[in-house]
């Protein structure tokens, strides 16, 4: 029977996506995690891909963004329906020589492009990354979800196959833009291009081939109750350390630390037309001189109070792949922040794939333009999970970067009373 399925434009909201990161790293969606003993995955933390083959037949036949490919006609973008060969989308991914741990395979499969001759995803398995646990990667590029989707979609290929799972032809709730006055908006994207340029040599500059992966958790509930305290945000309390991270960075290097560094902050805005990527940002200063971690929190808040109803207000950035182009060539040379930080909603629940339960959950986001570190964050089962890409060629081991983060969180946390 011939599939009469017919062909979908691709927004060019979304066609921009393969515009960035160009020449640094693939432009993907990236979840690690790690999978306890249970259905497919035996005691030994070895996975059965063939069962598990039977189970994600079902749930991908419900995808349709996981069953669509790229292609090029007359100069336009469109998805077009394409059948699943499952072992080109699921693979066995031993440790090699070189990799002692699970996070190295990581950074390994990070920079790893996605064929654009097929779908746009590829599900990665670990053999006993951790002892008893089995890795799983799961990257999918941006032009198909952004990271509000990429959590939905999660959830549903993790569903057992007689639960109700959420329509996937259903939209993300769009983020309604909080009133911004014509003058306040033009403050904001001024203010965008106003802050102090930053000198430091470490934290920008070329980006090399190799990715250092690490990650740090911390119980939700705990952070963002000291967060609150403060006046601030789980996401305030976040960025503080982040903060925390990047000071660790410029001491390590032997630079100095100055007052504020700035910071690129994504933010969930309305979709235009039927874009599945709807993404602003905001550009936050990060006290780095502050040691009342309460202070810092409240510093911070006021910070975001102020620039995320503007920021969704100015709407999604790059809203077209010209635009996009500029703007990764741009930010190749730019010095206006010195990271990325991106907090993206996590699953509702405890996630099981075909009777092994996800005991770990860390987002990764590509690096681009000369953005030599990125933090991405989710909250998954009461723990709040911050994923660390770092530029092995140029900066210090990300595993050292955490342990900084992860002191600034627990300096926050014992604020909580």
């Amino acid at each position: 029977m011939v599939d009469t399925t017919p062909d979908v434009p691709i927004s060019p909201v979304d066609a921009a996506s393969f515009q960035l990161g160009v020449h640094v790293q693939p432009y993907l969606v990236t979840i690690a995690g790690l999978l306890a003993p249970g259905g497919f995955v035996d005691r030994d933390g070895r996975p059965d891909l063939v069962r598990l083959h039977r189970t994600l037949a079902a749930h991908i036949a419900q995808e349709p963004l996981l069953r669509q490919r790229p292609i090029m006609r007359n100069g336009s973008w469109w998805w077009t329906e394409n059948d699943i060969d499952f072992d080109l989308h699921l693979s066995l991914d031993e440790r090699g020589p070189t990799e002692p741990d699970f996070e190295s395979v990581c950074g390994r499969l990070v920079m790893q492009p996605l064929d654009t001759t097929r779908p746009l995803w590829h599900i990665a398995f670990v053999p006993a990354a951790r002892p008893g646990l089995c890795g799983i990667v799961i990257r999918v590029h941006h032009a198909v979800l952004d990271g509000a989707r990429a959590s939905d979609l999660f959830e549903r290929l993790f569903a057992s196959p007689d639960s109700k799972s959420t329509d996937p032809g259903a939209p993300v709730p769009n983020i309604p833009p909080k009133a911004a006055g014509s003058l306040d908006l033009l403050r904001f994207r001024i203010g965008t291009f106003l802050h102090r340029p930053i000198r430091s040599r470490v934290l920008l500059g070329a980006i090399g081939p190799t990715r250092s992966i690490s990650s740090v958790n911390v119980r939700t509930s705990l952070i963002e109750h000291a967060a609150q305290q403060a006046g601030g945000t789980l996401n305030d309390a976040y960025l503080v350390a982040v903060g925390g991270g990047l000071r660790f960075i410029l001491q390590e290097c032997g630079e100095p630390i100055p007052k504020s560094i700035a910071v690129s902050v994504p933010v969930a805005v309305t979709a235009i037309g039927s874009a599945r990527n709807a993404v602003g940002f905001m550009i936050i200063d990060l006290p780095l001189r502050e040691t009342d971690p309460q202070r810092t929190v409240a510093i911070v808040a006021k910070q975001t109070a102020a620039a995320k109803p503007s920021a969704r207000a100015a709407g999604t950035t790059f809203r077209s792949p010209r635009i996009a182009g500029v703007f990764d060539k741009l930010a190749k040379r730019q010095h206006m922040i010195g990271a990325v930080a991106s907090n993206v909603h996590g699953p509702r629940g405890p996630l099981t794939l075909d009777g092994a339960a996800l005991v770990e959950l860390w987002p990764l986001g590509p690096l681009a333009g000369n953005v030599r570190v990125g933090f991405t964050a989710a909250s998954y089962n009461d723990t709040f999970w911050i994923g660390i890409q770092a530029d092995a060629e140029h900066l210090p081991p990300a595993s050292k970067i955490a342990r900084a983060v992860e002191r600034t969180l627990d300096e926050i946390a014992g604020t909580a009373h």
